[in-house]
């Protein structure tokens, strides 16, 4: 297959997967978690690595304009197609993708659907041991698995009701959540917005647990919302809409808080669902009202204009500053403008598994 033929096929792919989202928030969660099959979510942490607080200066709170890319973009560079150094089998290391990231986790195949779950390294819900470097099979069955972007934490759910810690097989959680839970940029604590209409932070280090079931930032947030961490890990971020719970209409902006107290520290000009941030604070992937993942633009978070759409599935920013995303059979690396630099092939055994991604 040419080049072309290859880079038209993958757009109908990814233009096929969009579709609007659903009215309710625990619809939402059952919905996406059957949706793997055709459309991976990959939970893609924040390097440790030179982390930048957004300046704490409130911005005016004036809606800015979309901006339009320009109609004749610059030319991307020719991205390349690379494939891992063959020295086994992919269970056996770290296994590497485009841009010096790792797999640290792999759910069972088909999450969601009706076949029996999965209790192999090639079918099953499988974590990264960072002792040993080679992955391992966790026992049991689970709705799905999130591995931490860094350190040895992983967590596994059970239908969007409770949360079990990997290495100690205890629950964590057990309030009902919504959404992807999300692991903070040190792989310490994890994220959880909860169906109670708040959020809890799950400290894997003391195994403690801090809820704020009633946050205020709820009443004001849209359908499909959920908290993000800020790279500073500190603060944790929501969008805000003027008519709460209206799916179709425009987020307004999104607020700050800090994560230890859920107190509104700012609020940034940023109109559409936050789902990831640059290790900079500069950028941050925005979900449009009407979409979940594609395209996913990038906006400055200084001005919430947009400067790039990315149309790979599940896009993240790396360490680097530049986005990765993962489909079923391939990885694809891009630059902040949205040029894709380089894609590699995936091993069969990833097909119709949802990836944890993060670093060595």
């Amino acid at each position: 297959m040419t080049r072309l033929e290859d880079i038209v096929g993958e757009t109908v792919r990814d233009l096929a997967g969009n579709a609007p989202a659903p009215h309710d928030l625990v619809a939402v969660a059952r919905a996406r978690g059957r949706r793997l099959r055709r459309r991976r979510r990959v939970t893609i942490g924040a390097a440790t690595l030179a982390l930048a607080v957004v300046a704490a200066v409130p911005f005016v709170l004036i809606r800015p304009e979309r901006t339009a890319l320009p109609a004749t973009p610059t030319p991307a560079p020719s991205a390349t197609v690379s494939q891992p150094p063959r020295t086994g089998h992919w269970s056996e290391q770290p296994y590497r993708l485009p841009g010096g990231a790792i797999v640290t986790a792999l759910s069972h195949k088909d999450v969601g659907g009706d076949k029996p779950y999965g209790k192999t390294l090639k079918d099953g819900d499988v974590v990264l041991d960072r002792t040993t470097g080679r992955y391992r099979v966790v026992p049991g069955q689970h709705f799905t698995v999130y591995g931490a972007p860094v350190g040895p934490h992983a967590v596994v759910s059970d239908d969007h009701e409770s949360l079990t810690s990997v290495a100690s097989g205890k629950k964590i959680f057990t309030g009902g959540y919504l959404l992807d839970p999300e692991w903070s940029p040190d792989g310490t604590r994890l994220l959880i917005t909860t169906r109670a209409g708040g959020y809890a932070i799950w400290d894997a280090t003391t195994a403690e647990l801090t809820e704020h079931p009633a946050h205020a930032g709820m009443s004001s947030c849209s359908s499909t919302c959920f908290y993000t961490w800020l790279p500073n890990g500190q603060e944790i971020a929501l969008p805000r809409m003027d008519q709460p719970r209206e799916l179709d209409s425009d987020v307004e902006d999104v607020v700050v808080y800090s994560a230890e107290t859920g107190i509104e520290l700012r609020v940034l000009p940023i109109t559409g669902v936050p789902n990831g941030w640059s290790p900079d604070g500069r950028y941050a992937l925005v979900l449009d009202s009407q979409y979940w993942g594609n395209p996913v633009r990038v906006v400055d978070v200084r001005t919430g204009a947009t400067v790039a759409t990315v149309r790979g599935r599940g896009p993240r920013f790396l360490p680097d500053g530049r986005l990765l995303s993962v489909d079923d059979n391939k990885a694809a690396l891009y630059d902040i403008r949205g040029n894709r630099l380089e894609s590699r092939k995936l091993p069969a055994d990833f097909a119709g598994r949802n990836l944890s991604i993060g670093v060595p």
